[in-house]
């Protein structure tokens, strides 16, 4: 049966894949081979953001208080339900190894990890839920060392909400940084964090 478009989007050259691809490539391969510079240089230029990037202990403090009551309930609500799933989980998940049929093999294998670096979208829209289940799973997991990174907005910050959930969820680091920057600081360990294992 064909497709039947009711309605199509008119290619643009910001709609290019190829030319998104390439984009970022450069700004990977920048951020890879300048470190912190570069990722502070794209943060300001796309977060357009000059603030502090790995937030301090008064920062996340001052976040927090900015959470009313009723969401930091909501929080710790959500964040239970997902670290008493996870605790549950964890004991599930173990190596498998099986041949389908002869010679063909398939399998799962558990692969610890020492550091994640978790993201939680934070631009037109804030998403609490990105940093509690990341942060949450890592934390469960025993990974060692957990990033959380979330953009901020221009002149004010991460959303205090993201600040006080991956807080609580357990992160060692929050990073105000969005986009390629952010995930590029934690897949290369800039600022002073280790490489990330895994990205969720």
């Amino acid at each position: 049966m064909p497709v039947t478009y009711l309605k199509r989007a008119a290619k643009t050259a910001a709609g290019d894949a190829g030319d998104v691809r390439a984009t970022v490539q450069a700004i990977l391969d920048d951020i890879e081979a300048r470190g912190d510079v570069a990722a502070r240089e794209y943060a300001e230029k796309f977060d357009k953001y000059a603030g502090n990037l790995v937030l301090t202990r008064a920062e996340i403090d001052a976040a927090a208080a900015k959470v009313s009551p009723q969401v930091k309930d909501d929080i710790r609500y959500a964040h239970d339900n997902v670290r008493r799933f996870a605790e549950a989980q964890k004991p599930t998940i173990t190596d498998v190894r099986v041949e389908v049929r002869p010679g063909l093999v398939a399998g799962q294998k558990a692969i610890p990890c020492e550091a994640a670096g978790c993201y939680a979208p934070g631009g037109r829209y804030s998403h609490v839920a990105s940093a509690l289940m990341t942060v949450t799973t890592a934390k469960v997991a025993g990974c060692r060392h957990i990033t959380a990174c979330s953009p901020p907005r221009p002149g004010t910050g991460i959303n205090p909400a993201i600040v006080y959930a991956a807080d609580l969820c357990g992160a060692d680091t929050i990073l105000a940084m969005g986009g390629v920057q952010g995930i590029a600081a934690m897949a290369f360990g800039l600022f002073g964090l280790p490489r990330a294992d895994i990205l969720v």
